[in-house]
């Protein structure tokens, strides 16, 4: 699962997908089936959720067009004049970040577009979350896509460059020609206005379903007006410039059309499958449980669930990693009687004893909680930072995804019992929406790892260099996979395969695969999800 990044958040976005944002019981249920079928607690709930994943959105795009802002003289560079390496970087990772959004954005309009066939005398609540959803969603798309296509269509080098496939970036063929054919569409100012008059028709509703006082709500009103404001500015200055292509294309349709078709997610955008799957991972427990007897505490893992909006605005099909501890037991055995470890700990301040003790003994609370059971009733054996922070995980959460690759870096175990010491230090921080990985106060997935394993001048660790996105740096769990594979076979590589769980959409499970396998695994196309 970019704010600026990058948030710079989906579509596990979605954790939603958000690095692998751990999703709740009534989300699961309400993505596996129809929303408004659920009960109104329920709904409500669900709804709840995915306004807050709304809100993430709007954060990354807004930080996006702030970035575009600081690089606007690449985007008004004469077209004559080729882009640089540098720049084409700049353009692409940006328009990766910002696809993301849209699509995350999207989805959330698509899951609440039929509450127009809710009775709103009968089911208020559902009518009106449904509708607040839905042109939330429609109101920051325009306003965002809008400003975005204000400033690169109609440039004929730019546009080629967006348009191309590039799968280091999460980006399919012909995604910038189907941004233009949806968000610029000669309807989109009808749906916009008829929205904008339905919501203050809808306000006596919205008081009777309770939902004026809800968290984020009073933001979503205020951000609807700004979004409004915005999309309608720019559809009274270029509305004829950006729709003349397409009203040439498209002279009929429904408002509905403008945008993705109705209960269709991302993938049926790119001319894939619908959505059916979210909340049953490909892999099982079976091979989980099967995989860990090869695992070591410090491994590292890449993980990916194909129908969450996770690390949304990150390029690459990777979008999560992973830290596995083990269990304490695991832990213990593995690091406490090591003549190295046993040495290290001894300079330690405290009273003497084991590295397990040490943890202990320095992070009461948080060893009592890794000495504790996941809401499965599982050991913990994972950390990570999801969007509720970094967490201790379990099985259930860290494995059962869809794809799952795990590396062993290749230092002593002095070097990982450090690594796990500093990970400690992080357990318990909020997740870092912007991407900022140099502040140690917020942490995504990949800054976890990262950082835990960073050289230091008692510490060799992992050299993992810092990528550009969006004119940010940042870590996408894609180049860690990239780096495995550029350093396979040489005698200097620092990561070592361990384990590859490939998915199979079509076939709904998942297969052991082997080291070349997941050496490609990060050239494939973000939203390629039926894999051969």
């Amino acid at each position: 699962m970019f704010a600026a990044s990058l948030l710079l958040a989906g579509l596990t976005l979605a954790s939603t997908p958000s690095s692998t944002p751990a999703a709740s019981t009534t989300a699961l249920a309400a993505q596996a089936q129809d929303v408004f079928d659920l009960d109104d607690e329920a709904f409500v709930a669900q709804a709840q959720a995915d306004l807050a994943l709304l809100e993430r959105n709007t954060r990354g795009l807004r930080s996006l067009q702030d970035a575009v802002k600081q690089s606007r003289d690449v985007y008004l560079q004469k077209q004559s004049v080729p882009y640089t390496p540098d720049q084409k970087q700049l353009l692409l990772s940006t328009w990766a970040a910002f696809f993301d959004y849209f699509v995350a954005t999207e989805v959330i309009r698509q899951r609440y577009w039929d509450f127009v066939k809710v009775p709103s005398l009968s089911q208020p609540k559902k009518h009106a979350w449904g509708f607040l959803l839905t042109h939330g969603a429609l109101t920051t798309e325009l306003a965002h896509g809008l400003t975005y296509a204000d400033l690169t269509v109609g440039r004929k080098q730019l546009e080629v460059l967006l348009d191309e496939p590039a799968p280091e970036y999460g980006l399919p063929p012909r995604a910038f020609t189907r941004f233009k054919d949806k968000a610029i569409h000669v309807s989109t100012s009808s749906q916009l206005l008829s929205g904008d008059g339905y919501k203050e028709q809808l306000r006596p509703l919205l008081v009777k379903a309770g939902a004026l006082d809800a968290p984020r709500v009073p933001w979503l009103l205020q951000e609807m007006r700004h979004n409004s404001k915005v999309a309608k500015g720019l559809l009274t200055q270029r509305g004829a410039k950006l729709f003349v292509k397409a009203a040439a294309v498209r002279t009929t349709g429904t408002a509905q059309r403008a945008f993705f078709p109705v209960q269709r997610a991302v993938a049926e955008w790119m001319g894939d499958t619908r959505v059916r799957r979210v909340g049953q991972p490909l892999i099982s427990r079976e091979q989980a449980l099967s995989l860990l007897e090869r695992m070591e505490p410090g491994d590292i893992l890449v993980a990916r669930q194909n129908w969450y909006l996770s690390n949304i605005g990150l390029p690459g099909f990777w979008p999560h990693a992973e830290l596995f501890l083990g269990t304490p037991a695991q832990l213990r055995a593995y690091l406490d009687d090591d003549a190295e470890v046993k040495a290290w700990v001894a300079t330690l301040p405290g009273e003497q004893g084991s590295f397990t003790q040490h943890l202990a003994r320095t992070f009461p609370a948080k060893w009592a909680e890794y000495s504790g059971q996941d809401a499965h009733g599982e050991p913990i054996r994972i950390l990570e930072s999801i969007s509720e922070g970094v967490s201790f995980t379990g099985l259930e959460h860290g494995m059962r995804v869809d794809y799952l690759g795990v590396m062993r870096p290749r230092l002593s175990r002095l070097e990982k019992a450090r690594a796990i010491l500093r990970a400690f230090t992080y357990q318990g921080r909020p997740y870092d929406f912007d991407f900022d990985f140099f502040s140690d106060q917020t942490l995504v997935c990949t800054e976890l790892v990262w950082k835990s394993y960073a050289p230091a001048s008692d510490m060799t660790g992992l050299r993992i260099p810092l990528v550009s996105v969006a004119g940010r740096r940042t870590l996408p769990a894609n180049e860690l996979v990239r780096l495995f594979d550029a350093e396979y076979g040489r005698e200097d590589r620092q990561l070592d395969f361990v384990a590859f769980l490939d998915g199979r959409e079509a076939e709904g499970n998942a297969k052991e695969a082997d080291a070349d396998a997941f050496r490609y695994s990060y050239r494939r196309a973000k939203w390629d999800i039926a894999q051969e």
